[in-house]
């Protein structure tokens, strides 16, 4: 994907985007990333005539625009959930914490995580016993940071370009340290890594689906009323307790990763970890053949890594 800024007004900002196929969009984008105008020769403008892969192509088009946008104006045009830096400035916040924090945010969603295939661990969470039968399950987790998007970018540009660099991460999901945050403060420096904070988590979410193939979510508490900074999304696994915190640095490097994919870009280097990340982008590496299988760490893919240790691959 390319993109090249033509004008701006009171409505919006106007651009050309080249998708990787050669054709160009023309795309009209507001600054609160509402896309009043998109026209172009080769795509149907109606949605059921066109191919699975014409329909992505459409949908990445409008996600790059919105992406350009606000690298290029510094407009909020992108959607909190599919937004990398908001994601990276989590993924920096979590690296910062010690075990007894990462306990205090994230200690629920992990024992329920592992208390299916793990005998030993009681489920934090009261669910109906039908849901645990079910073939998919996933579990939600809301982070919300103290910061606001302009801090979030700064950090990004500042502490990030030294912490989320492509050797930091391969040393961070490839240890095989029993304590993943001693193996992190080790790693990246005793000093503080970014002045980027959680202010608070939500409670543990649970999507399912049931034998109809209806989407069910059981939703748990969330004591923000705004969109979160990022959502953590974990299957359920065999993962021992020392392994939680890489499980969630996996998580979110991946949802970076499947960011960049969804506006049609390959992303930075640091981010091209196998694995599962967002849920929804793994429903369209499965289903659409168009797309790699990203999602799976055993997956040959030109430039791709596995996510952790060998000691993992059976339990992902």
């Amino acid at each position: 994907m390319n993109g090249k800024i033509i004008g701006e007004d009171q409505k919006g900002v106007a651009l050309f985007v080249e998708d990787n196929s050669g054709n160009e969009h023309e795309i009209g984008v507001s600054s609160d990333g509402n896309i009043f105008h998109h026209a172009d020769d080769v795509i149907p403008d109606n949605p059921s005539e066109r191919s699975d892969k014409e329909d992505e192509t459409f949908s990445q088009v409008r996600r790059f625009a919105r992406w350009h946008v606000y690298r290029e104006k510094g407009y909020d045009t992108v959607p909190a959930s599919e937004n990398p830096d908001r994601i990276a400035g989590v993924l920096l916040a979590l690296l910062n914490l010690d075990q007894a924090e990462f306990e205090k945010y994230f200690g629920t969603l992990c024992r329920q995580v592992g208390s299916r295939d793990l005998p030993d661990v009681e489920p934090p969470l009261d669910l109906p016993p039908e849901v645990y039968n079910e073939q998919f399950i996933v579990y939600h987790q809301h982070v919300y940071l103290e910061d606001d998007l302009e801090t979030i970018q700064q950090e990004i540009r500042q502490a990030g370009s030294g912490v989320l660099t492509e050797q930091t991460i391969q040393e961070l999901v490839t240890t095989d340290s029993q304590n993943f945050f001693s193996k992190a403060s080790s790693l990246l420096g005793d000093e503080s890594l970014t002045d980027l904070s959680i202010e608070g988590v939500s409670g543990v979410h649970t999507r399912y689906f049931e034998d109809t193939n209806e989407d069910r979510i059981i939703e748990s508490d969330d004591p923000f009323d705004r969109e979160p900074d990022a959502c953590i999304e974990l299957f359920p696994t065999e993962l021992t307790p020392e392994f939680y915190g890489l499980y969630i640095v996996n998580n979110l490097i991946c949802q970076i990763r499947d960011c960049y994919i969804g506006i049609g870009v390959e992303p930075p280097a640091q981010y091209r970890i196998l694995g599962p990340g967002k849920d929804k982008y793994t429903g369209k590496y499965y289903h659409f053949d168009f797309y790699p299988e990203y999602f799976d760490h055993e997956a040959e893919i030109p430039g791709y890594t596995p996510p952790i240790p060998m000691q993992l691959d059976q339990y992902l």
